[in-house]
């Protein structure tokens, strides 16, 4: 081993100890007292009980939709206190008393458009969905009166520390709608226009092309970021699934943040994946199958219809025009290793200085796998982002490709790439000069970058050095990096961030193999937590 890592990969295996303590419950850094594990309470119709089954593992037992949302806010409340005290500081405009000034933006986008939001989506609501918002408010509050977890750490004075109300779950509802996609589609829709037809069409999603636009798109992406980067809003999309052996693997987006942003939990032989501050679910599985909540491109601005998904979410069946509960596929695709799909391209490429014939016959033997410790995959990955700048930027502009590259994975756009007649084919002895140039510079580009930042000995470089999930806490002195493989398409996806190249997001997933055999794997770290 070089020397001069060892003191490197002893700092993150001890990074990595901490952090599955903080998981495991061993080092209660959130909590003011750890919360009971079993309780059996009075709910607004009858009787409730709550029995932990683990780390953030609950089972619960309720006889009423009533009861079910007064025992949801009684676990949110214990259980995921810093989360909703986050997101309802989001949502007003006061994340920056918790965060820190990087949320200064954010805030004062926040204070102008939620609250509005908020008074209308009350408005609109129907009783039996304030219904089960009040029983989830008393939930929370009964908790709350036994102490707020974490409460010590809130600033003095604090204008957060304050009883949970009904409208709270519509402001929380806000992440969940600035992380709906629709907005960013109609951006890209309006992009693409720029494009020759054929690359046009490789690159649309006719799903999406009714998207409706947004006036504030910058600021609006600025703000989810802020926002994801404190687990208040997912990453845009919810999830995905491949198949695993007899089961499949239900990937919940989520920012690298602790506590995980997302809860499950256990009613009968159903799991429930749910979302602190809102009564319900986002998904539900059974042994026989299960349904998920998916955006639809509807007509408008997701913010300003928060009660259809908040009645959504609640109900766990009901559908509206931005949110629809979909089964769970029949069919999954097996999960499978990440490969670069054109390495034949960039092996092809003649190589033109002393550096690239050294990295050559490293190239040759490379079998095409993105591991994180494979300097091949690297130079393959970093090669193809140049590619794409270097064809795209200019007609999309910088701010454009960013946002065409957060909803397409960069192996689909370099495919249209490669594919689109108005460049030449690639593969053919007579592809254009034009186009095999633009082929060759993106590689001389990609291996200055790389030696720039980890040196020309290609031998120590690693996918993973640059490829790393930053893990933290909000609000704490506390961050770590972990280095990852894979990119968007690989079987536990770490999709490179277009606003920070090449780092990737924290994925947890949910394994379920048969019937009541699920784990939660926190991807990409190695450990897991296994369900009863």
């Amino acid at each position: 081993m070089n020397q001069g890592t060892r003191p490197l990969r002893r700092t993150v295996g001890l990074a990595l100890i901490l952090i599955v303590g903080i998981l495991a419950g061993a080092l209660p850094l959130w909590s003011a007292m750890p919360p009971p594990s079993r309780l059996a309470l009075q709910g607004p119709e009858g009787r409730i009980l709550l029995r932990q089954v683990g780390p953030a593992q609950w089972r619960l037992e309720a006889g009423s939709a009533q009861d079910q949302a007064f025992a949801e806010g009684v676990l949110d409340g214990l259980d995921a206190a810093p989360l909703l005290i986050l997101r309802r500081a989001a949502a007003y405009g006061q994340l920056q008393a918790l965060i820190g000034p990087e949320a200064a933006k954010a805030d004062a986008w926040a204070k102008e458009r939620i609250p509005p939001a908020v008074a209308r989506a009350w408005e609109a609501l129907d009783e039996e969905a304030r219904a089960r918002l009040e029983a989830y408010t008393a939930g929370v509050n009964a908790a709350w009166r036994m102490g707020i977890p974490g409460a010590r750490r809130l600033p003095r004075p604090d204008p957060l520390a304050r009883p949970w109300d009904p409208r709270d779950s519509l402001a929380v509802a806000a992440g969940l709608a600035l992380a709906h996609p629709g907005w960013m589609e109609a951006e890209i829709h309006r992009l693409l226009l720029r494009l020759p037809p054929s690359l046009r069409s490789a690159l649309e999603d006719p799903r999406w092309t009714s998207a409706s636009p947004v006036p504030d798109v910058a600021m609006r992406e600025a703000v989810w970021r802020a926002w994801a980067a404190a687990g208040v809003a997912p990453e845009l999309g919810l999830f995905r699934g491949c198949r695993e052996g007899p089961g499949f693997r239900l990937h919940a987006m989520a920012a690298p943040v602790l506590p995980l942003p997302w809860r499950a939990e256990w009613e009968g032989e159903a799991l429930r994946l749910r979302w602190p501050g809102i009564p319900g679910a986002l998904a539900h599985i059974s042994p026989s199958g299960g349904r998920w909540l998916q955006p639809e491109p509807g007509f408008g601005d997701p913010l300003d219809h928060l009660e259809e998904l908040v009645r959504g979410i609640a109900r766990e069946k009901t559908s509206s025009l931005f949110w629809s509960w979909t089964p769970l596929p029949g069919e999954w695709p097996f999960c499978s290793a990440a490969q670069a799909v054109h390495r034949e391209v960039l092996r092809t490429l003649p190589p033109q200085d002393w550096l690239q014939r050294r990295v050559q016959g490293m190239l040759q033997r490379w079998e095409g796998d993105l591991d994180a410790r494979s300097p091949s995959a690297l130079v393959y990955v970093v090669w193809r982002e140049e590619i794409l700048r270097t064809t795209l930027e200019d007609v999309l502009g910088e701010e454009g490709l960013r946002r065409l590259r957060t909803r397409r994975p960069a192996e689909v756009v370099l495919t249209a790439l490669l594919a689109d007649e108005t460049l030449g084919n690639p593969w053919s002895p007579s592809r254009s000069e034009a186009w095999r140039s633009i082929l060759q510079e993106a590689y001389r580009r990609a291996l200055i970058w790389i030696g720039r930042r980890y040196g020309d000995l290609h031998t120590i470089w690693e996918w993973g050095k640059a490829h790393a999930a930053v893990l933290s806490i909000p609000g704490w002195p506390f961050q770590v990096e972990i280095p990852v493989g894979g990119d968007e398409q690989a079987p536990w996806p770490t999709p490179i961030d277009p606003a920070r190249p090449y780092r990737t997001a924290f994925w947890p997933a949910l394994t379920v193999r048969s019937g009541l055999d699920v784990e939660i794997k926190t991807a990409p770290a190695p450990w897991w937590w296994p369900w009863p």
